[in-house]
């Protein structure tokens, strides 16, 4: 089922801009490929540690997980084989760190494998809700559930920065179908292997995680029981990945580049699990004689053995294409270093000439500068020495236009003097008129002052008597108005005091 979580390139758009050469990696969660690395490399520790612990330490994993004491060894055969398969999801996320380091997540390869990653996290915690309490520790639920969350989480993370899109299930389909067209046109006899065992590994992880578990366990050749069943799905998980990874394998080979580290590394994980899966179940039947070889565990060892074959051929390969390019370099630059030799020991042997000619061509320049240093002194004193004349020539005139110009200056200073003199008298003659003009205005002034003066006192004194005759006579006519209204009102008082007896008020 590898082919059905593959992305086409038609499918897949940059998830970052790139400017003047440089990647810019988009804000988020484990955006940074430095967070990236670090998450997928504890994730690579905790799968391996996994994986040891199951192979190595087989019966005392059985005893915490299970919480079975005296395991049945058909059990612990099981329990083996899904030791190595645990190694799927380590070699993946292994490659998944090394592609972080150099900022390459974004290709089809390592989206296909981060999908993968999601995929089977997200199936673990399924069957870890759907197995029954009683069968597994709850200290090792916890745990295994914890992992299983953190492969979904990161991988699907990372799929959603990387792949240009989200995690847009639409453009997934799209993808799983062009995936399906490619399986089956593979483009030379290398994929082709490759595209049998992807299609074989996707049928064969279906039937143990979705068939019946009488059908798994025929392909498994022992198990039963809801133990044998958790550790039937545990193998079609890691099954899946390695589906999706011998995926990535043939894609590599239509485009001719097995020789990257990548799928280096994918071969070689890949075989080893291959590897030691056929040697589990050949322990199962031959060994622990637990069960006999039928025709479901004959064909099973033969497709085992084609795997191995097949990854372990194209990394051997990739190692010899490697050494032979490695020793075409080598070649090359034997043949750069030859050539640039040659042209050390040419440029050598031209610098020399040039340096014998720039010799010469020193001692015939340092002969005319000389010719030309003692022309230019000679020239040098003729002008200094014409300098010199024209120096006491001027200096001569200068002293002749300074004594006229001081005998000029004291004739100007004495005509200056009369001038003075002449001025000051004229201007004391001028003060003295001033002086006289100045009194007899002010003499005058003087008088005008007093004049107006006694006027003005005259003036107000008229005015003073005018206005104490107007205030008598107004004091006599209000006492004239004041006796009449005396009067008046006595006139008034009696007539209305009559009209009132009249009336009978009094």
């Amino acid at each position: 089922m590898a082919h059905m979580l593959s992305l086409t390139a038609s499918s897949v758009s940059r998830p970052t801009t790139i400017v003047r050469g440089t990647r810019i990696c988009p804000a988020g969660f484990l955006a940074h490929k430095g967070q990236q690395k670090t998450a997928y490399g504890l994730l690579t520790a905790a799968w391996a540690a996994v994986a040891i612990a199951k192979l190595f330490f087989t019966q005392q994993f059985f005893s915490y997980v299970f919480d079975i004491t005296n395991p049945h060894v058909g059990l612990l055969g099981l329990q083996r084989l899904a030791g190595f398969s645990s190694l799927a999801p380590a070699v993946a996320a292994y490659t998944l760190a090394k592609a972080a380091s150099g900022d390459r997540l974004d290709s089809h390869t390592y989206l296909r494998q981060n999908l993968g990653l999601a995929v089977a996290g997200t199936v673990t915690l399924f069957y870890l809700w759907k197995t029954p309490a009683t069968v597994l520790n709850a200290g090792f639920q916890k745990l295994a559930a914890g992992l299983a969350t953190a492969t979904a989480v990161i991988a699907g993370a990372v799929y959603t920065q990387t792949s240009g899109f989200g995690f847009n299930l639409t453009k997934i389909s799209k993808g799983f179908y062009s995936s399906v067209l490619a399986l089956l046109s593979p483009d030379n006899s290398n994929a082709a292997v490759y595209s049998f065992i992807s299609a074989a590994l996707g049928i064969y992880s279906a039937v143990l995680l979705f068939g019946p578990h009488e059908l798994a366990s025929q392909w498994l050749t022992v198990g039963s029981g809801e133990v044998s069943l958790y550790l039937q799905r545990e193998i079609g998980l890691s099954t899946f990945l390695a589906a999706v990874q011998t995926y990535c394998l043939k894609d590599a080979a239509d485009r001719k580049r097995m020789g990257r580290s990548t799928f280096k590394n994918l071969n070689l994980g890949l075989a080893t699990i291959a590897a030691g899966n056929a040697s589990a179940l050949w322990w199962a039947v031959n060994t622990a004689k637990m069960v006999d070889w039928t025709t479901q565990s004959k064909f099973r060892l033969a497709f085992l053995a084609v795997q191995v074959v097949t990854y372990a051929y194209n990394w051997i390969e990739s190692d010899r294409d490697e050494d032979e390019q490695i020793n075409k370099i080598e070649s090359a630059f034997d043949n750069a270093t030859d050539s640039l030799r040659d042209v050390a020991k040419k440029g050598e042997r031209k610098a020399k000439e040039l340096w014998e000619q720039g010799e010469d061509k020193f001692e015939e320049a340092k002969h005319k500068g000389k010719k030309y240093a003692d022309k230019a002194e000679d020239e040098a004193e003729d002008i200094g020495d014409k300098a010199k004349d024209k120096f006491g020539e001027a200096k001569h005139k200068g002293q002749k236009y300074a004594d006229k110009a001081e005998d000029e200056a004291e004739d100007l200073g004495d005509k200056a003097k009369g001038k003075a003199e002449e001025v000051g008298d004229k201007g004391k003659k001028y003060a003295n008129k001033a002086q006289d003009e100045a009194e007899d205005l002010g003499d005058e002034a003087e008088s005008k002052t007093k004049k107006y003066a006694s006027k003005a006192e005259n003036e107000a004194d008229r005015f003073g008597d005018k206005a104490k005759h107007e205030t008598e006579s107004a004091g006599r006519e209000a006492e004239r108005f004041e006796d009449k209204a005396e009067r008046e009102a006595k006139d008034t008082g009696k007539e209305a005091k009559g009209q009132a007896r009249r009336r009978g008020f009094l």
